[in-house]
């Protein structure tokens, strides 16, 4: 506190305080008798600065110690020490100035040492306020960082469980085509590493403007397109006003994937899959066509995106019902973003 900016006006309010407080109030007294404003205002402003920077000086030598004495303590007991040397001083100087019944005395020397010993208590109290507001901003800090760190980590390894997942369903499509459709599977090697690109470009990213999302959307969906062909049908009414929103990388990819390994298609009975958009919400529906047996399910898709919106401090909504099924995902306004997760998103991770 000693060496704040505003130092030199606090330790000024507090010298013009105590005059007023002795000479108008009749407080406390320097001296056994009564002394002219002038000389009095100028030692109360004197004493005050010295005693302020006197504990100014003694702040800046602690800090270069190391010692298991807490800094408040030592600051203390040292200034305690400071203030009675002043004491003493003060009463010799102004004695040999002023003379007379202002002469050093040992009552003079006792009522100047409580005056500089109260203001010294008053600032060292001031001070340790100060010191333990500083630590507890300090450790709010750190246990912000730490919350940061924490959550990265984990967002990290929800995000480390996609690459795999996604990679190894789409190799073993791969694989059959190549057997049944040598040009299909070229097509579909190409755009399997455009996403597979994408997903790498944005493994470290919370969050994306929903235009790139649906842009890798229409990507996958050409993919299962050659896959699939006329077995499946896709609607998309996206919102304008929604695609500079944000969403979690790599979501709408994942909610039709699920949608795919869960219901059955045929070119007679092709599967519909909707997706919409407002301002707020991103839709995906689906009329239900259940498989009679669903191939192995990690569960990995839902509960991926639902604890990345869970980092994000939102929740995503499932409507399961008998005849359809639908997931509402929230989309992220930039405005309620932190400075640091706002860094993240615009951030190159190329």
């Amino acid at each position: 506190m000693f060496s704040h900016r505003f130092s030199h006006w606090f330790a000024g309010l507090l010298g013009v305080y105590s005059f007023l407080n002795i000479f108008f109030l009749d407080g406390d007294r320097l001296f056994a008798v009564a002394v002219e404003a002038l000389p009095l205002f100028i030692l109360i402003f004197s004493l005050t600065f010295l005693v302020w920077y006197g504990n100014r000086f003694i702040e800046s030598f602690i800090a270069k110690k190391q010692t298991a004495i807490h800094p408040l303590i030592l600051q203390f007991g040292i200034s305690t020490l400071a203030v009675l040397v002043l004491a003493f001083l003060s009463a010799q100087i102004t004695g040999l100035i002023l003379g007379g019944p202002f002469g050093f005395s040992f009552q003079n020397f006792l009522l100047t040492a409580a005056f500089v010993s109260r203001i010294n208590l008053f600032l060292n109290c001031i001070n340790a306020i100060y010191f333990f507001s500083e630590r507890f901003k300090e450790k709010a800090i750190e246990a912000e960082k730490f919350k940061t760190l924490t959550s990265e980590a984990r967002l990290e390894s929800v995000n480390s469980q996609l690459n795999p997942h996604f990679f190894f369903n789409n190799l073993s499509t791969l694989s059959a085509l190549i057997y049944q459709d040598a040009q299909a599977a070229d097509q579909y090697l190409q755009k399997l590493s455009e996403i597979y690109r994408y997903i790498l470009k944005n493994k470290n990213n919370e969050l994306i403007p929903l235009a790139e999302e649906v842009d890798f959307l229409k990507k996958y969906l050409d993919l299962l397109t050659i896959r699939f062909q006329e077995s499946l049908n896709f609607s998309l009414s996206i919102a304008p006003i929604s695609l500079s929103k944000l969403i979690p990388p790599a979501v709408l990819q994942l909610l039709v994937e699920n949608v795919v390994k869960h219901n059955y298609f045929t070119r007679k009975k092709p599967l519909e899959i909707v997706i919409t958009s407002d301002d707020v919400s991103l839709r995906i529906y689906n009329k239900k066509q259940p498989k009679e047996v669903v191939e192995y399910s990690s569960g990995v898709g839902l509960q991926n995106i639902s604890e990345r919106y869970r980092f994000l401090n939102n929740k995503i909504r499932i409507e399961n019902e008998t005849d359809h099924f639908l997931v509402e995902l929230p989309l992220i306004d930039d405005q309620t973003l932190t400075s640091s997760r706002r860094r993240a998103v615009g951030a190159d991770t190329d």
